[in-house]
């Protein structure tokens, strides 16, 4: 069996495994409580890679995919996609992307990249920015964004202003920390002092949506709630849609909305090292 694919960000009192799909771990800092819309990360101070080094990967069989932001400035890729590096780039869902080509799915590379001046990254945004920079310099990337009507969810009260038994108002002493685990059986999310938009951001990996907030809560939250990712008859834990009625007191309503879609113009085959 293929070995997961595993992603890490390490930064001075920063953790960020970004959200991709089959990943074991997931954790997220709050993020100015910001919902993810699909569009070009938003303006921060300026990094850029300035030694890159990629070279298509030569498999040994079922191999790992994995990326890791280290100290000093080091982006390490290993097994990893073009199509993983849109995805983080842009923060965004495969059913947000178009006119990527064919091998940009299944051809694999390792890339060794370091900052100009070993400048350490500091927020999830300009990881965002250092991945886009190596996409439109090394793959000539070109993209243009179209509003596209998708299916969403509103995250809303199961009974008006009433709370779950697991939602609770988080304490001042709380840190902001949120995470996903999964075995494929079980999957565990803890939430620390978090907004019900940063909640509803994080379910829409787990609910294969993008999840819009409609509770009208104010403030931070903690809970840690279980569920099956694959509901079946002998399942020990009950459905995501089930733990969010009983334990927090939330449901998921099936609704439209709007969402930005990446429109690939142009990309090739990595430029010399």
């Amino acid at each position: 069996m293929m070995a997961p694919p595993t992603e890490s960000f390490r930064a001075p009192s920063l953790a960020l495994l970004l959200p991709l799909a089959n990943l074991l771990l997931i954790t997220l800092p709050s993020l100015a409580a910001q919902s993810p819309s699909t569009s070009a990360p938003t303006a921060q101070p300026s990094l850029r890679f300035e030694v890159v080094s990629i070279r298509p990967h030569k498999s040994a069989g079922d191999d790992p995919s994995n990326r890791q932001m280290l100290p000093g400035g080091r982006f390490v890729a290993t097994a990893t996609t073009l199509r993983a590096l849109i995805r983080i780039a842009f923060g965004t869902d495969d059913n947000l992307i178009s006119g990527a080509p064919h091998w940009t799915d299944n051809q694999t590379f390792d890339i060794n990249a370091v900052t100009a001046g070993h400048a350490e990254v500091e927020s999830p945004q300009q990881f965002q920015q250092l991945i886009l920079s190596l996409l439109e310099d090394r793959f000539q990337l070109r993209f243009h964004l179209e509003q596209k009507e998708v299916p969403v969810y509103w995250l809303e009260f199961d009974k008006p202003g009433k709370l779950g038994p697991a939602l609770k108002l988080s304490t001042p002493d709380s840190k902001p920390n949120m995470s996903t685990n999964s075995n494929g059986t079980k999957a565990v999310m803890k939430a620390s002092k978090m907004s019900m938009v940063d909640i509803a951001a994080a379910l829409r990996r787990q609910s294969g949506r993008p999840v819009e907030d409609h509770t009208g809560l104010q403030g931070a939250f903690d809970f840690q709630i279980e569920w099956a990712p694959e509901e079946t008859p002998d399942s020990a834990d009950p459905s995501l849609f089930t733990v969010l009625k009983e334990q927090l007191g939330l449901k998921l309503h099936p609704a439209k909305g709007t969402s930005e879609t990446i429109v690939i113009d142009n990309i090739a085959e990595p430029s010399d090292n």
